[in-house]
């Protein structure tokens, strides 16, 4: 198992996307212009690393899968369905498995969005803190 980074979970639901919809065009992150209907747009609105013990951190990377519909709520919702069966494992690049510890969507403005998280441990070594050497002089 490699070391498991947020762009690894961000490139590996990118690549379930390609595989699953080769037709369909998937964009990342902050799309300006270009988007057309029945396009999908990954972006990664939060994540955070927290300390558990020694050198073992939990990462909590969350993800939102954007849908632009061709037709409307009923579309969201047969996509929506898809992409909850699709997102629950994804493969990393690298080529670990990693398991969907949330999902959820919701339709907002008439537009889809799948937000998936997938909560792991990672462990981080740190260097080591080395005290100075203190020299004490001996009276007498």
């Amino acid at each position: 198992m490699s070391e498991i980074s947020f762009s690894s979970i961000y490139d590996g639901v990118s690549l379930a996307l390609h595989a699953a919809f080769p037709a369909v065009q998937v964009h990342g992150g902050n799309v300006k212009q270009g988007l057309n209907p029945g396009d999908l747009n990954v972006v990664m609105p939060s994540a955070g690393q927290s300390k558990q013990v020694g050198e073992r951190f939990l990462r909590t990377p969350t993800l939102d899968v954007i849908y632009y519909p061709k037709v409307g709520v009923a579309e969201c919702c047969e996509v929506a369905d898809q992409l909850t069966m699709l997102l629950r494992d994804i493969t990393t690049p690298e080529g670990d498995l990693i398991h969907c510890t949330n999902c959820e969507w919701t339709i907002e403005e008439g537009v889809l969005h799948v937000l998936v998280s997938y909560d792991h441990h990672a462990y981080i070594p740190q260097e080591p803190v080395l005290m100075e050497t203190l020299d004490i002089e001996m009276e007498g």
